[in-house]
């Protein structure tokens, strides 16, 4: 299974313009190492004026909550669930799922946003020259309304293995109101999108 991002990379366009600006090497110039999705109970000074900033931070009025880890998450990675596809549990709790990130996690994804492929993190081109170590059973799924990998990504990465290998052994999965990561613990992924999981499993 591989879900939202494989081989290929269209980034969605405030995540291009992240990687464009070269936000990561930024952040790494001013020394910040890392970056927080929740401040904790009691935030300091510095948090509390980071989230008052990102309440200007351009996220889909649909999408807008009082939540502060979620203005941060949309920061650090982008919109990565549809509010609606939540349970109100899991939004409650998100500081449950998201935490501290190294900034040299995001360089590397801006490189690979940057390049529109997989690249090693010093910008390398060492993983597609292998494509053959992908011979084999793949289901893509790919949320219809990802902000953060445009499903053109997974488009790409099919078309490029069925050119290589043929279609027998690979599926892909466009799952309609849905976003990034949603597709997995959203309220309802079990019956929208689970049964495409177990049906690719099963078969293989």
């Amino acid at each position: 299974m591989c879900s939202q991002i494989a081989t290929h990379c269209k980034s969605a366009p405030l995540t291009a313009l992240k990687s464009g600006l070269h936000l990561p090497e930024v952040l790494s110039a001013l020394h910040i190492e890392s970056l927080d999705a929740y401040a904790g109970a009691h935030p300091d000074w510095e948090d509390q004026l980071l989230d008052q900033a990102l309440r200007l931070y351009p996220i889909p009025f649909r999408e807008w909550c009082g939540r502060s880890i979620c203005r941060r998450i949309a920061f650090m990675y982008a919109p990565l669930y549809e509010h609606d596809n939540l349970a109100q549990a899991t939004h409650a709790n998100m500081e449950e799922l998201f935490g501290t990130a190294n900034v040299r996690c995001f360089d590397h994804l801006a490189r690979i946003g940057r390049a529109g492929k997989l690249v090693g993190a010093d910008g390398s081109d060492r993983y597609l020259p292998h494509l053959e170590r992908l011979d084999l059973p793949i289901a893509f799924l790919h949320g219809a309304a990802n902000r953060c990998f445009d499903p053109e990504s997974t488009r790409l990465a099919y078309d490029a293995l069925c050119a290589r290998f043929g279609k027998e052994q690979y599926t892909r999965h466009v799952i309609p109101g849905y976003g990034h990561i949603d597709c997995i613990f959203g309220k309802d992924a079990a019956k929208d999108v689970f049964p495409h999981i177990v049906a690719h499993l099963s078969r293989h």
